[in-house]
């Protein structure tokens, strides 16, 4: 065979071989993440680095757990889109998208840590329905005790 053959050959074998990963690539694949998907991403963290080392500084006991679980049912309005067993089927959170977190998940309560569950609710959590409720709906020392509260669902 010509090597001139050969070498026309492998050059139209390695140009279909790129035009095909590249429509591949740019048709199958988006271009950018859908800041929704990455939202809904339990493994992406919500809150900045810092707030992994923030700590609670409300001692754990049975009366500021029982406080945040009663936050949460009223004046916090958590149950209303993470429902009253906190696995994120509040009939407020049916129509968010994503969906509110599951607070009960074994793998969001092994990777987030109480400063980025406060830190969340605290200023809200961008690309989802989650406001800001410190100071509007509850005080900061009252999220607290909603993460305290966060903390036994884990259990059901």
């Amino acid at each position: 065979m010509n090597p001139l053959r050969i070498f026309a050959t492998v050059l139209s074998i390695i140009a279909v071989f790129n035009l095909v990963a590249y429509f591949i690539t740019n048709q199958m694949a988006p271009a950018e993440l859908d800041p929704l998907l990455i939202a809904a991403d339990i493994t992406r963290p919500r809150a900045p680095s810092e707030a992994r080392s923030i700590k609670n500084p409300v001692p754990i006991s049975q009366q500021a757990i029982a406080q945040g679980r009663a936050i949460y049912l009223s004046t916090g309005n958590c149950y209303v889109c993470h429902g009253k067993d906190g696995r994120g089927d509040g009939d407020g959170g049916a129509m968010l998208n994503p969906p509110p977190r599951d607070l009960t998940d074994p793998a969001f309560q092994t990777l987030r840590k109480d400063g980025e569950i406060f830190w969340s609710i605290k200023e809200g959590v961008p690309e989802s329905g989650m406001f800001s409720y410190v100071p509007r709906m509850i005080t900061e020392d009252a999220a607290w005790k909603v993460v305290l509260y966060i903390r036994t669902l884990r259990l059901l």
